[in-house]
């Protein structure tokens, strides 16, 4: 079995053809289903597929690393994909209903043509160490409360006209009134 440990996104862009998916990070919840099968792990420079051979040998999983060299042997295959990122930051005390309208948002997007997944992030905190910010930041409230939102579309296309749809932009239009600034959108090339 061979199995492609990098992340969903990397995959789906470009994998070996018959290759399962288990991002390194997600190997634990698969240590069953791996157990008393031959595996050949890949990533893109073999530091990950590495990694993921050690754990697993730790747990009495033996697995190899198939060499950077060999990799263009296999059949390959893949689909474009693309990353629209949003950033909203919503007004104190409605994050609740907001958070609540969102996901009403994303039931009916998982139906949509093109849709290929989502991710949503509610802002917490500042990293100081990240930001090189001085002192410690670990109690700061960020307010308004930021959420940053990735959808994943098979193409720009897929993406302009999901946005055309009543359902969607009647959706979108029922989230304004919790926004304290302007939302905007981005499109992002999935690099890892």
């Amino acid at each position: 079995m061979i199995v492609d440990v990098r992340s969903r996104e990397e995959y789906y862009k470009d994998h070996i053809k018959g290759s399962l998916n288990i991002p390194i990070f997600d190997l634990e919840y698969y240590i069953d289903f791996l157990k008393d099968k031959g595996l050949l792990l890949y990533c893109d420079t073999g530091r990950r597929a590495k990694i993921a051979a050690e754990y697993l040998a730790k747990r009495g999983i033996k697995a190899a690393v198939i060499p950077q060299g060999e990799l263009n042997r296999y059949e390959k295959e893949g689909k474009s994909i693309l990353c629209a990122i949003n950033y909203l930051s919503v007004k104190p005390s409605l994050e609740k209903e907001f958070e609540a309208k969102v996901k009403e948002l994303c039931r009916v997007t998982y139906e949509k043509k093109g849709f290929l997944g989502s991710k949503i992030f509610k802002v917490s905190t500042i990293s100081y160490g990240g930001s090189g910010l001085q002192g410690t930041y670990e109690d700061i409230d960020v307010k308004p409360t930021k959420y940053v939102m990735l959808t994943y579309w098979t193409s720009k296309k897929a993406h302009e006209e999901f946005h055309r749809e009543p359902d969607i932009l009647e959706g979108f239009m029922g989230l304004m009134k919790y926004l304290s600034i302007m939302p905007y959108e981005e499109y992002g090339e999935i690099m890892r």
